[in-house]
């Protein structure tokens, strides 16, 4: 299941949920409002790494 990150724009909660598909509206664990999902962090930093070698550094 994939992990998908959301932030409340209400309550400015940000946290995780697992879901089994992307849900079109997922609820805020501590105000129970409408949550946006977010860019996660570790997904957006997986794979970023420069290469080394001869024109990097």
């Amino acid at each position: 299941m994939p992990l998908f990150e959301y932030r409340c724009e209400h309550c400015a909660k940000t946290f995780e949920k697992l879901l089994k598909k992307q849900e079109a509206a997922v609820a805020c664990p501590v105000c129970g409002q409408p949550a946006d999902k977010t860019v996660s962090v570790f997904a957006s930093s997986a794979g970023c790494s420069v290469p080394s070698g001869s024109g990097f550094g």
